[in-house]
């Protein structure tokens, strides 16, 4: 029982507890950053799809021109809320994640789009 209690210190030492907080709130912050991130793009995606399935008429754009106008509107969004341009792979998942919410909008099944997850 005595090894315990001498491990029990060691652990609890300033010298081994202090690393540990640090590393674990390093940690918490990336987790929280980087689902941040990802909710704003999810949202920022919805939104520029929405906006533009509303006024591509007026615009006079169709096809591929959508996408072009939604990559336009998503980078100057995404810049307003992160203070950056997004790397490839920010507008590679923006783009994944408009296709689907313009496919299930056609067929009728757009509820709970917020909260899924793409891995």
């Amino acid at each position: 029982m005595r090894w315990l209690r001498v491990l029990w210190n060691v652990i609890t030492s300033e010298s081994v507890m202090e690393p540990l907080i640090v590393i674990l709130l390093g940690y918490a912050l990336q987790v929280y950053q980087r689902n941040r991130k990802y909710q704003i793009i999810v949202d920022t995606t919805v939104d520029v799809v929405d906006y533009i399935e509303e006024h591509y008429k007026e615009w006079g754009i169709q096809g591929s021109e959508k996408m072009e106008k939604f990559i336009q509107l998503f980078t100057e969004e995404y810049k307003k809320a992160t203070g950056r341009l997004p790397k490839e792979g920010e507008l590679q998942t923006a783009r994944l994640r408009a296709e689907a919410h313009v496919q299930r909008t056609r067929r009728g099944d757009s509820g709970n789009y917020r909260i899924r997850r793409i891995a």
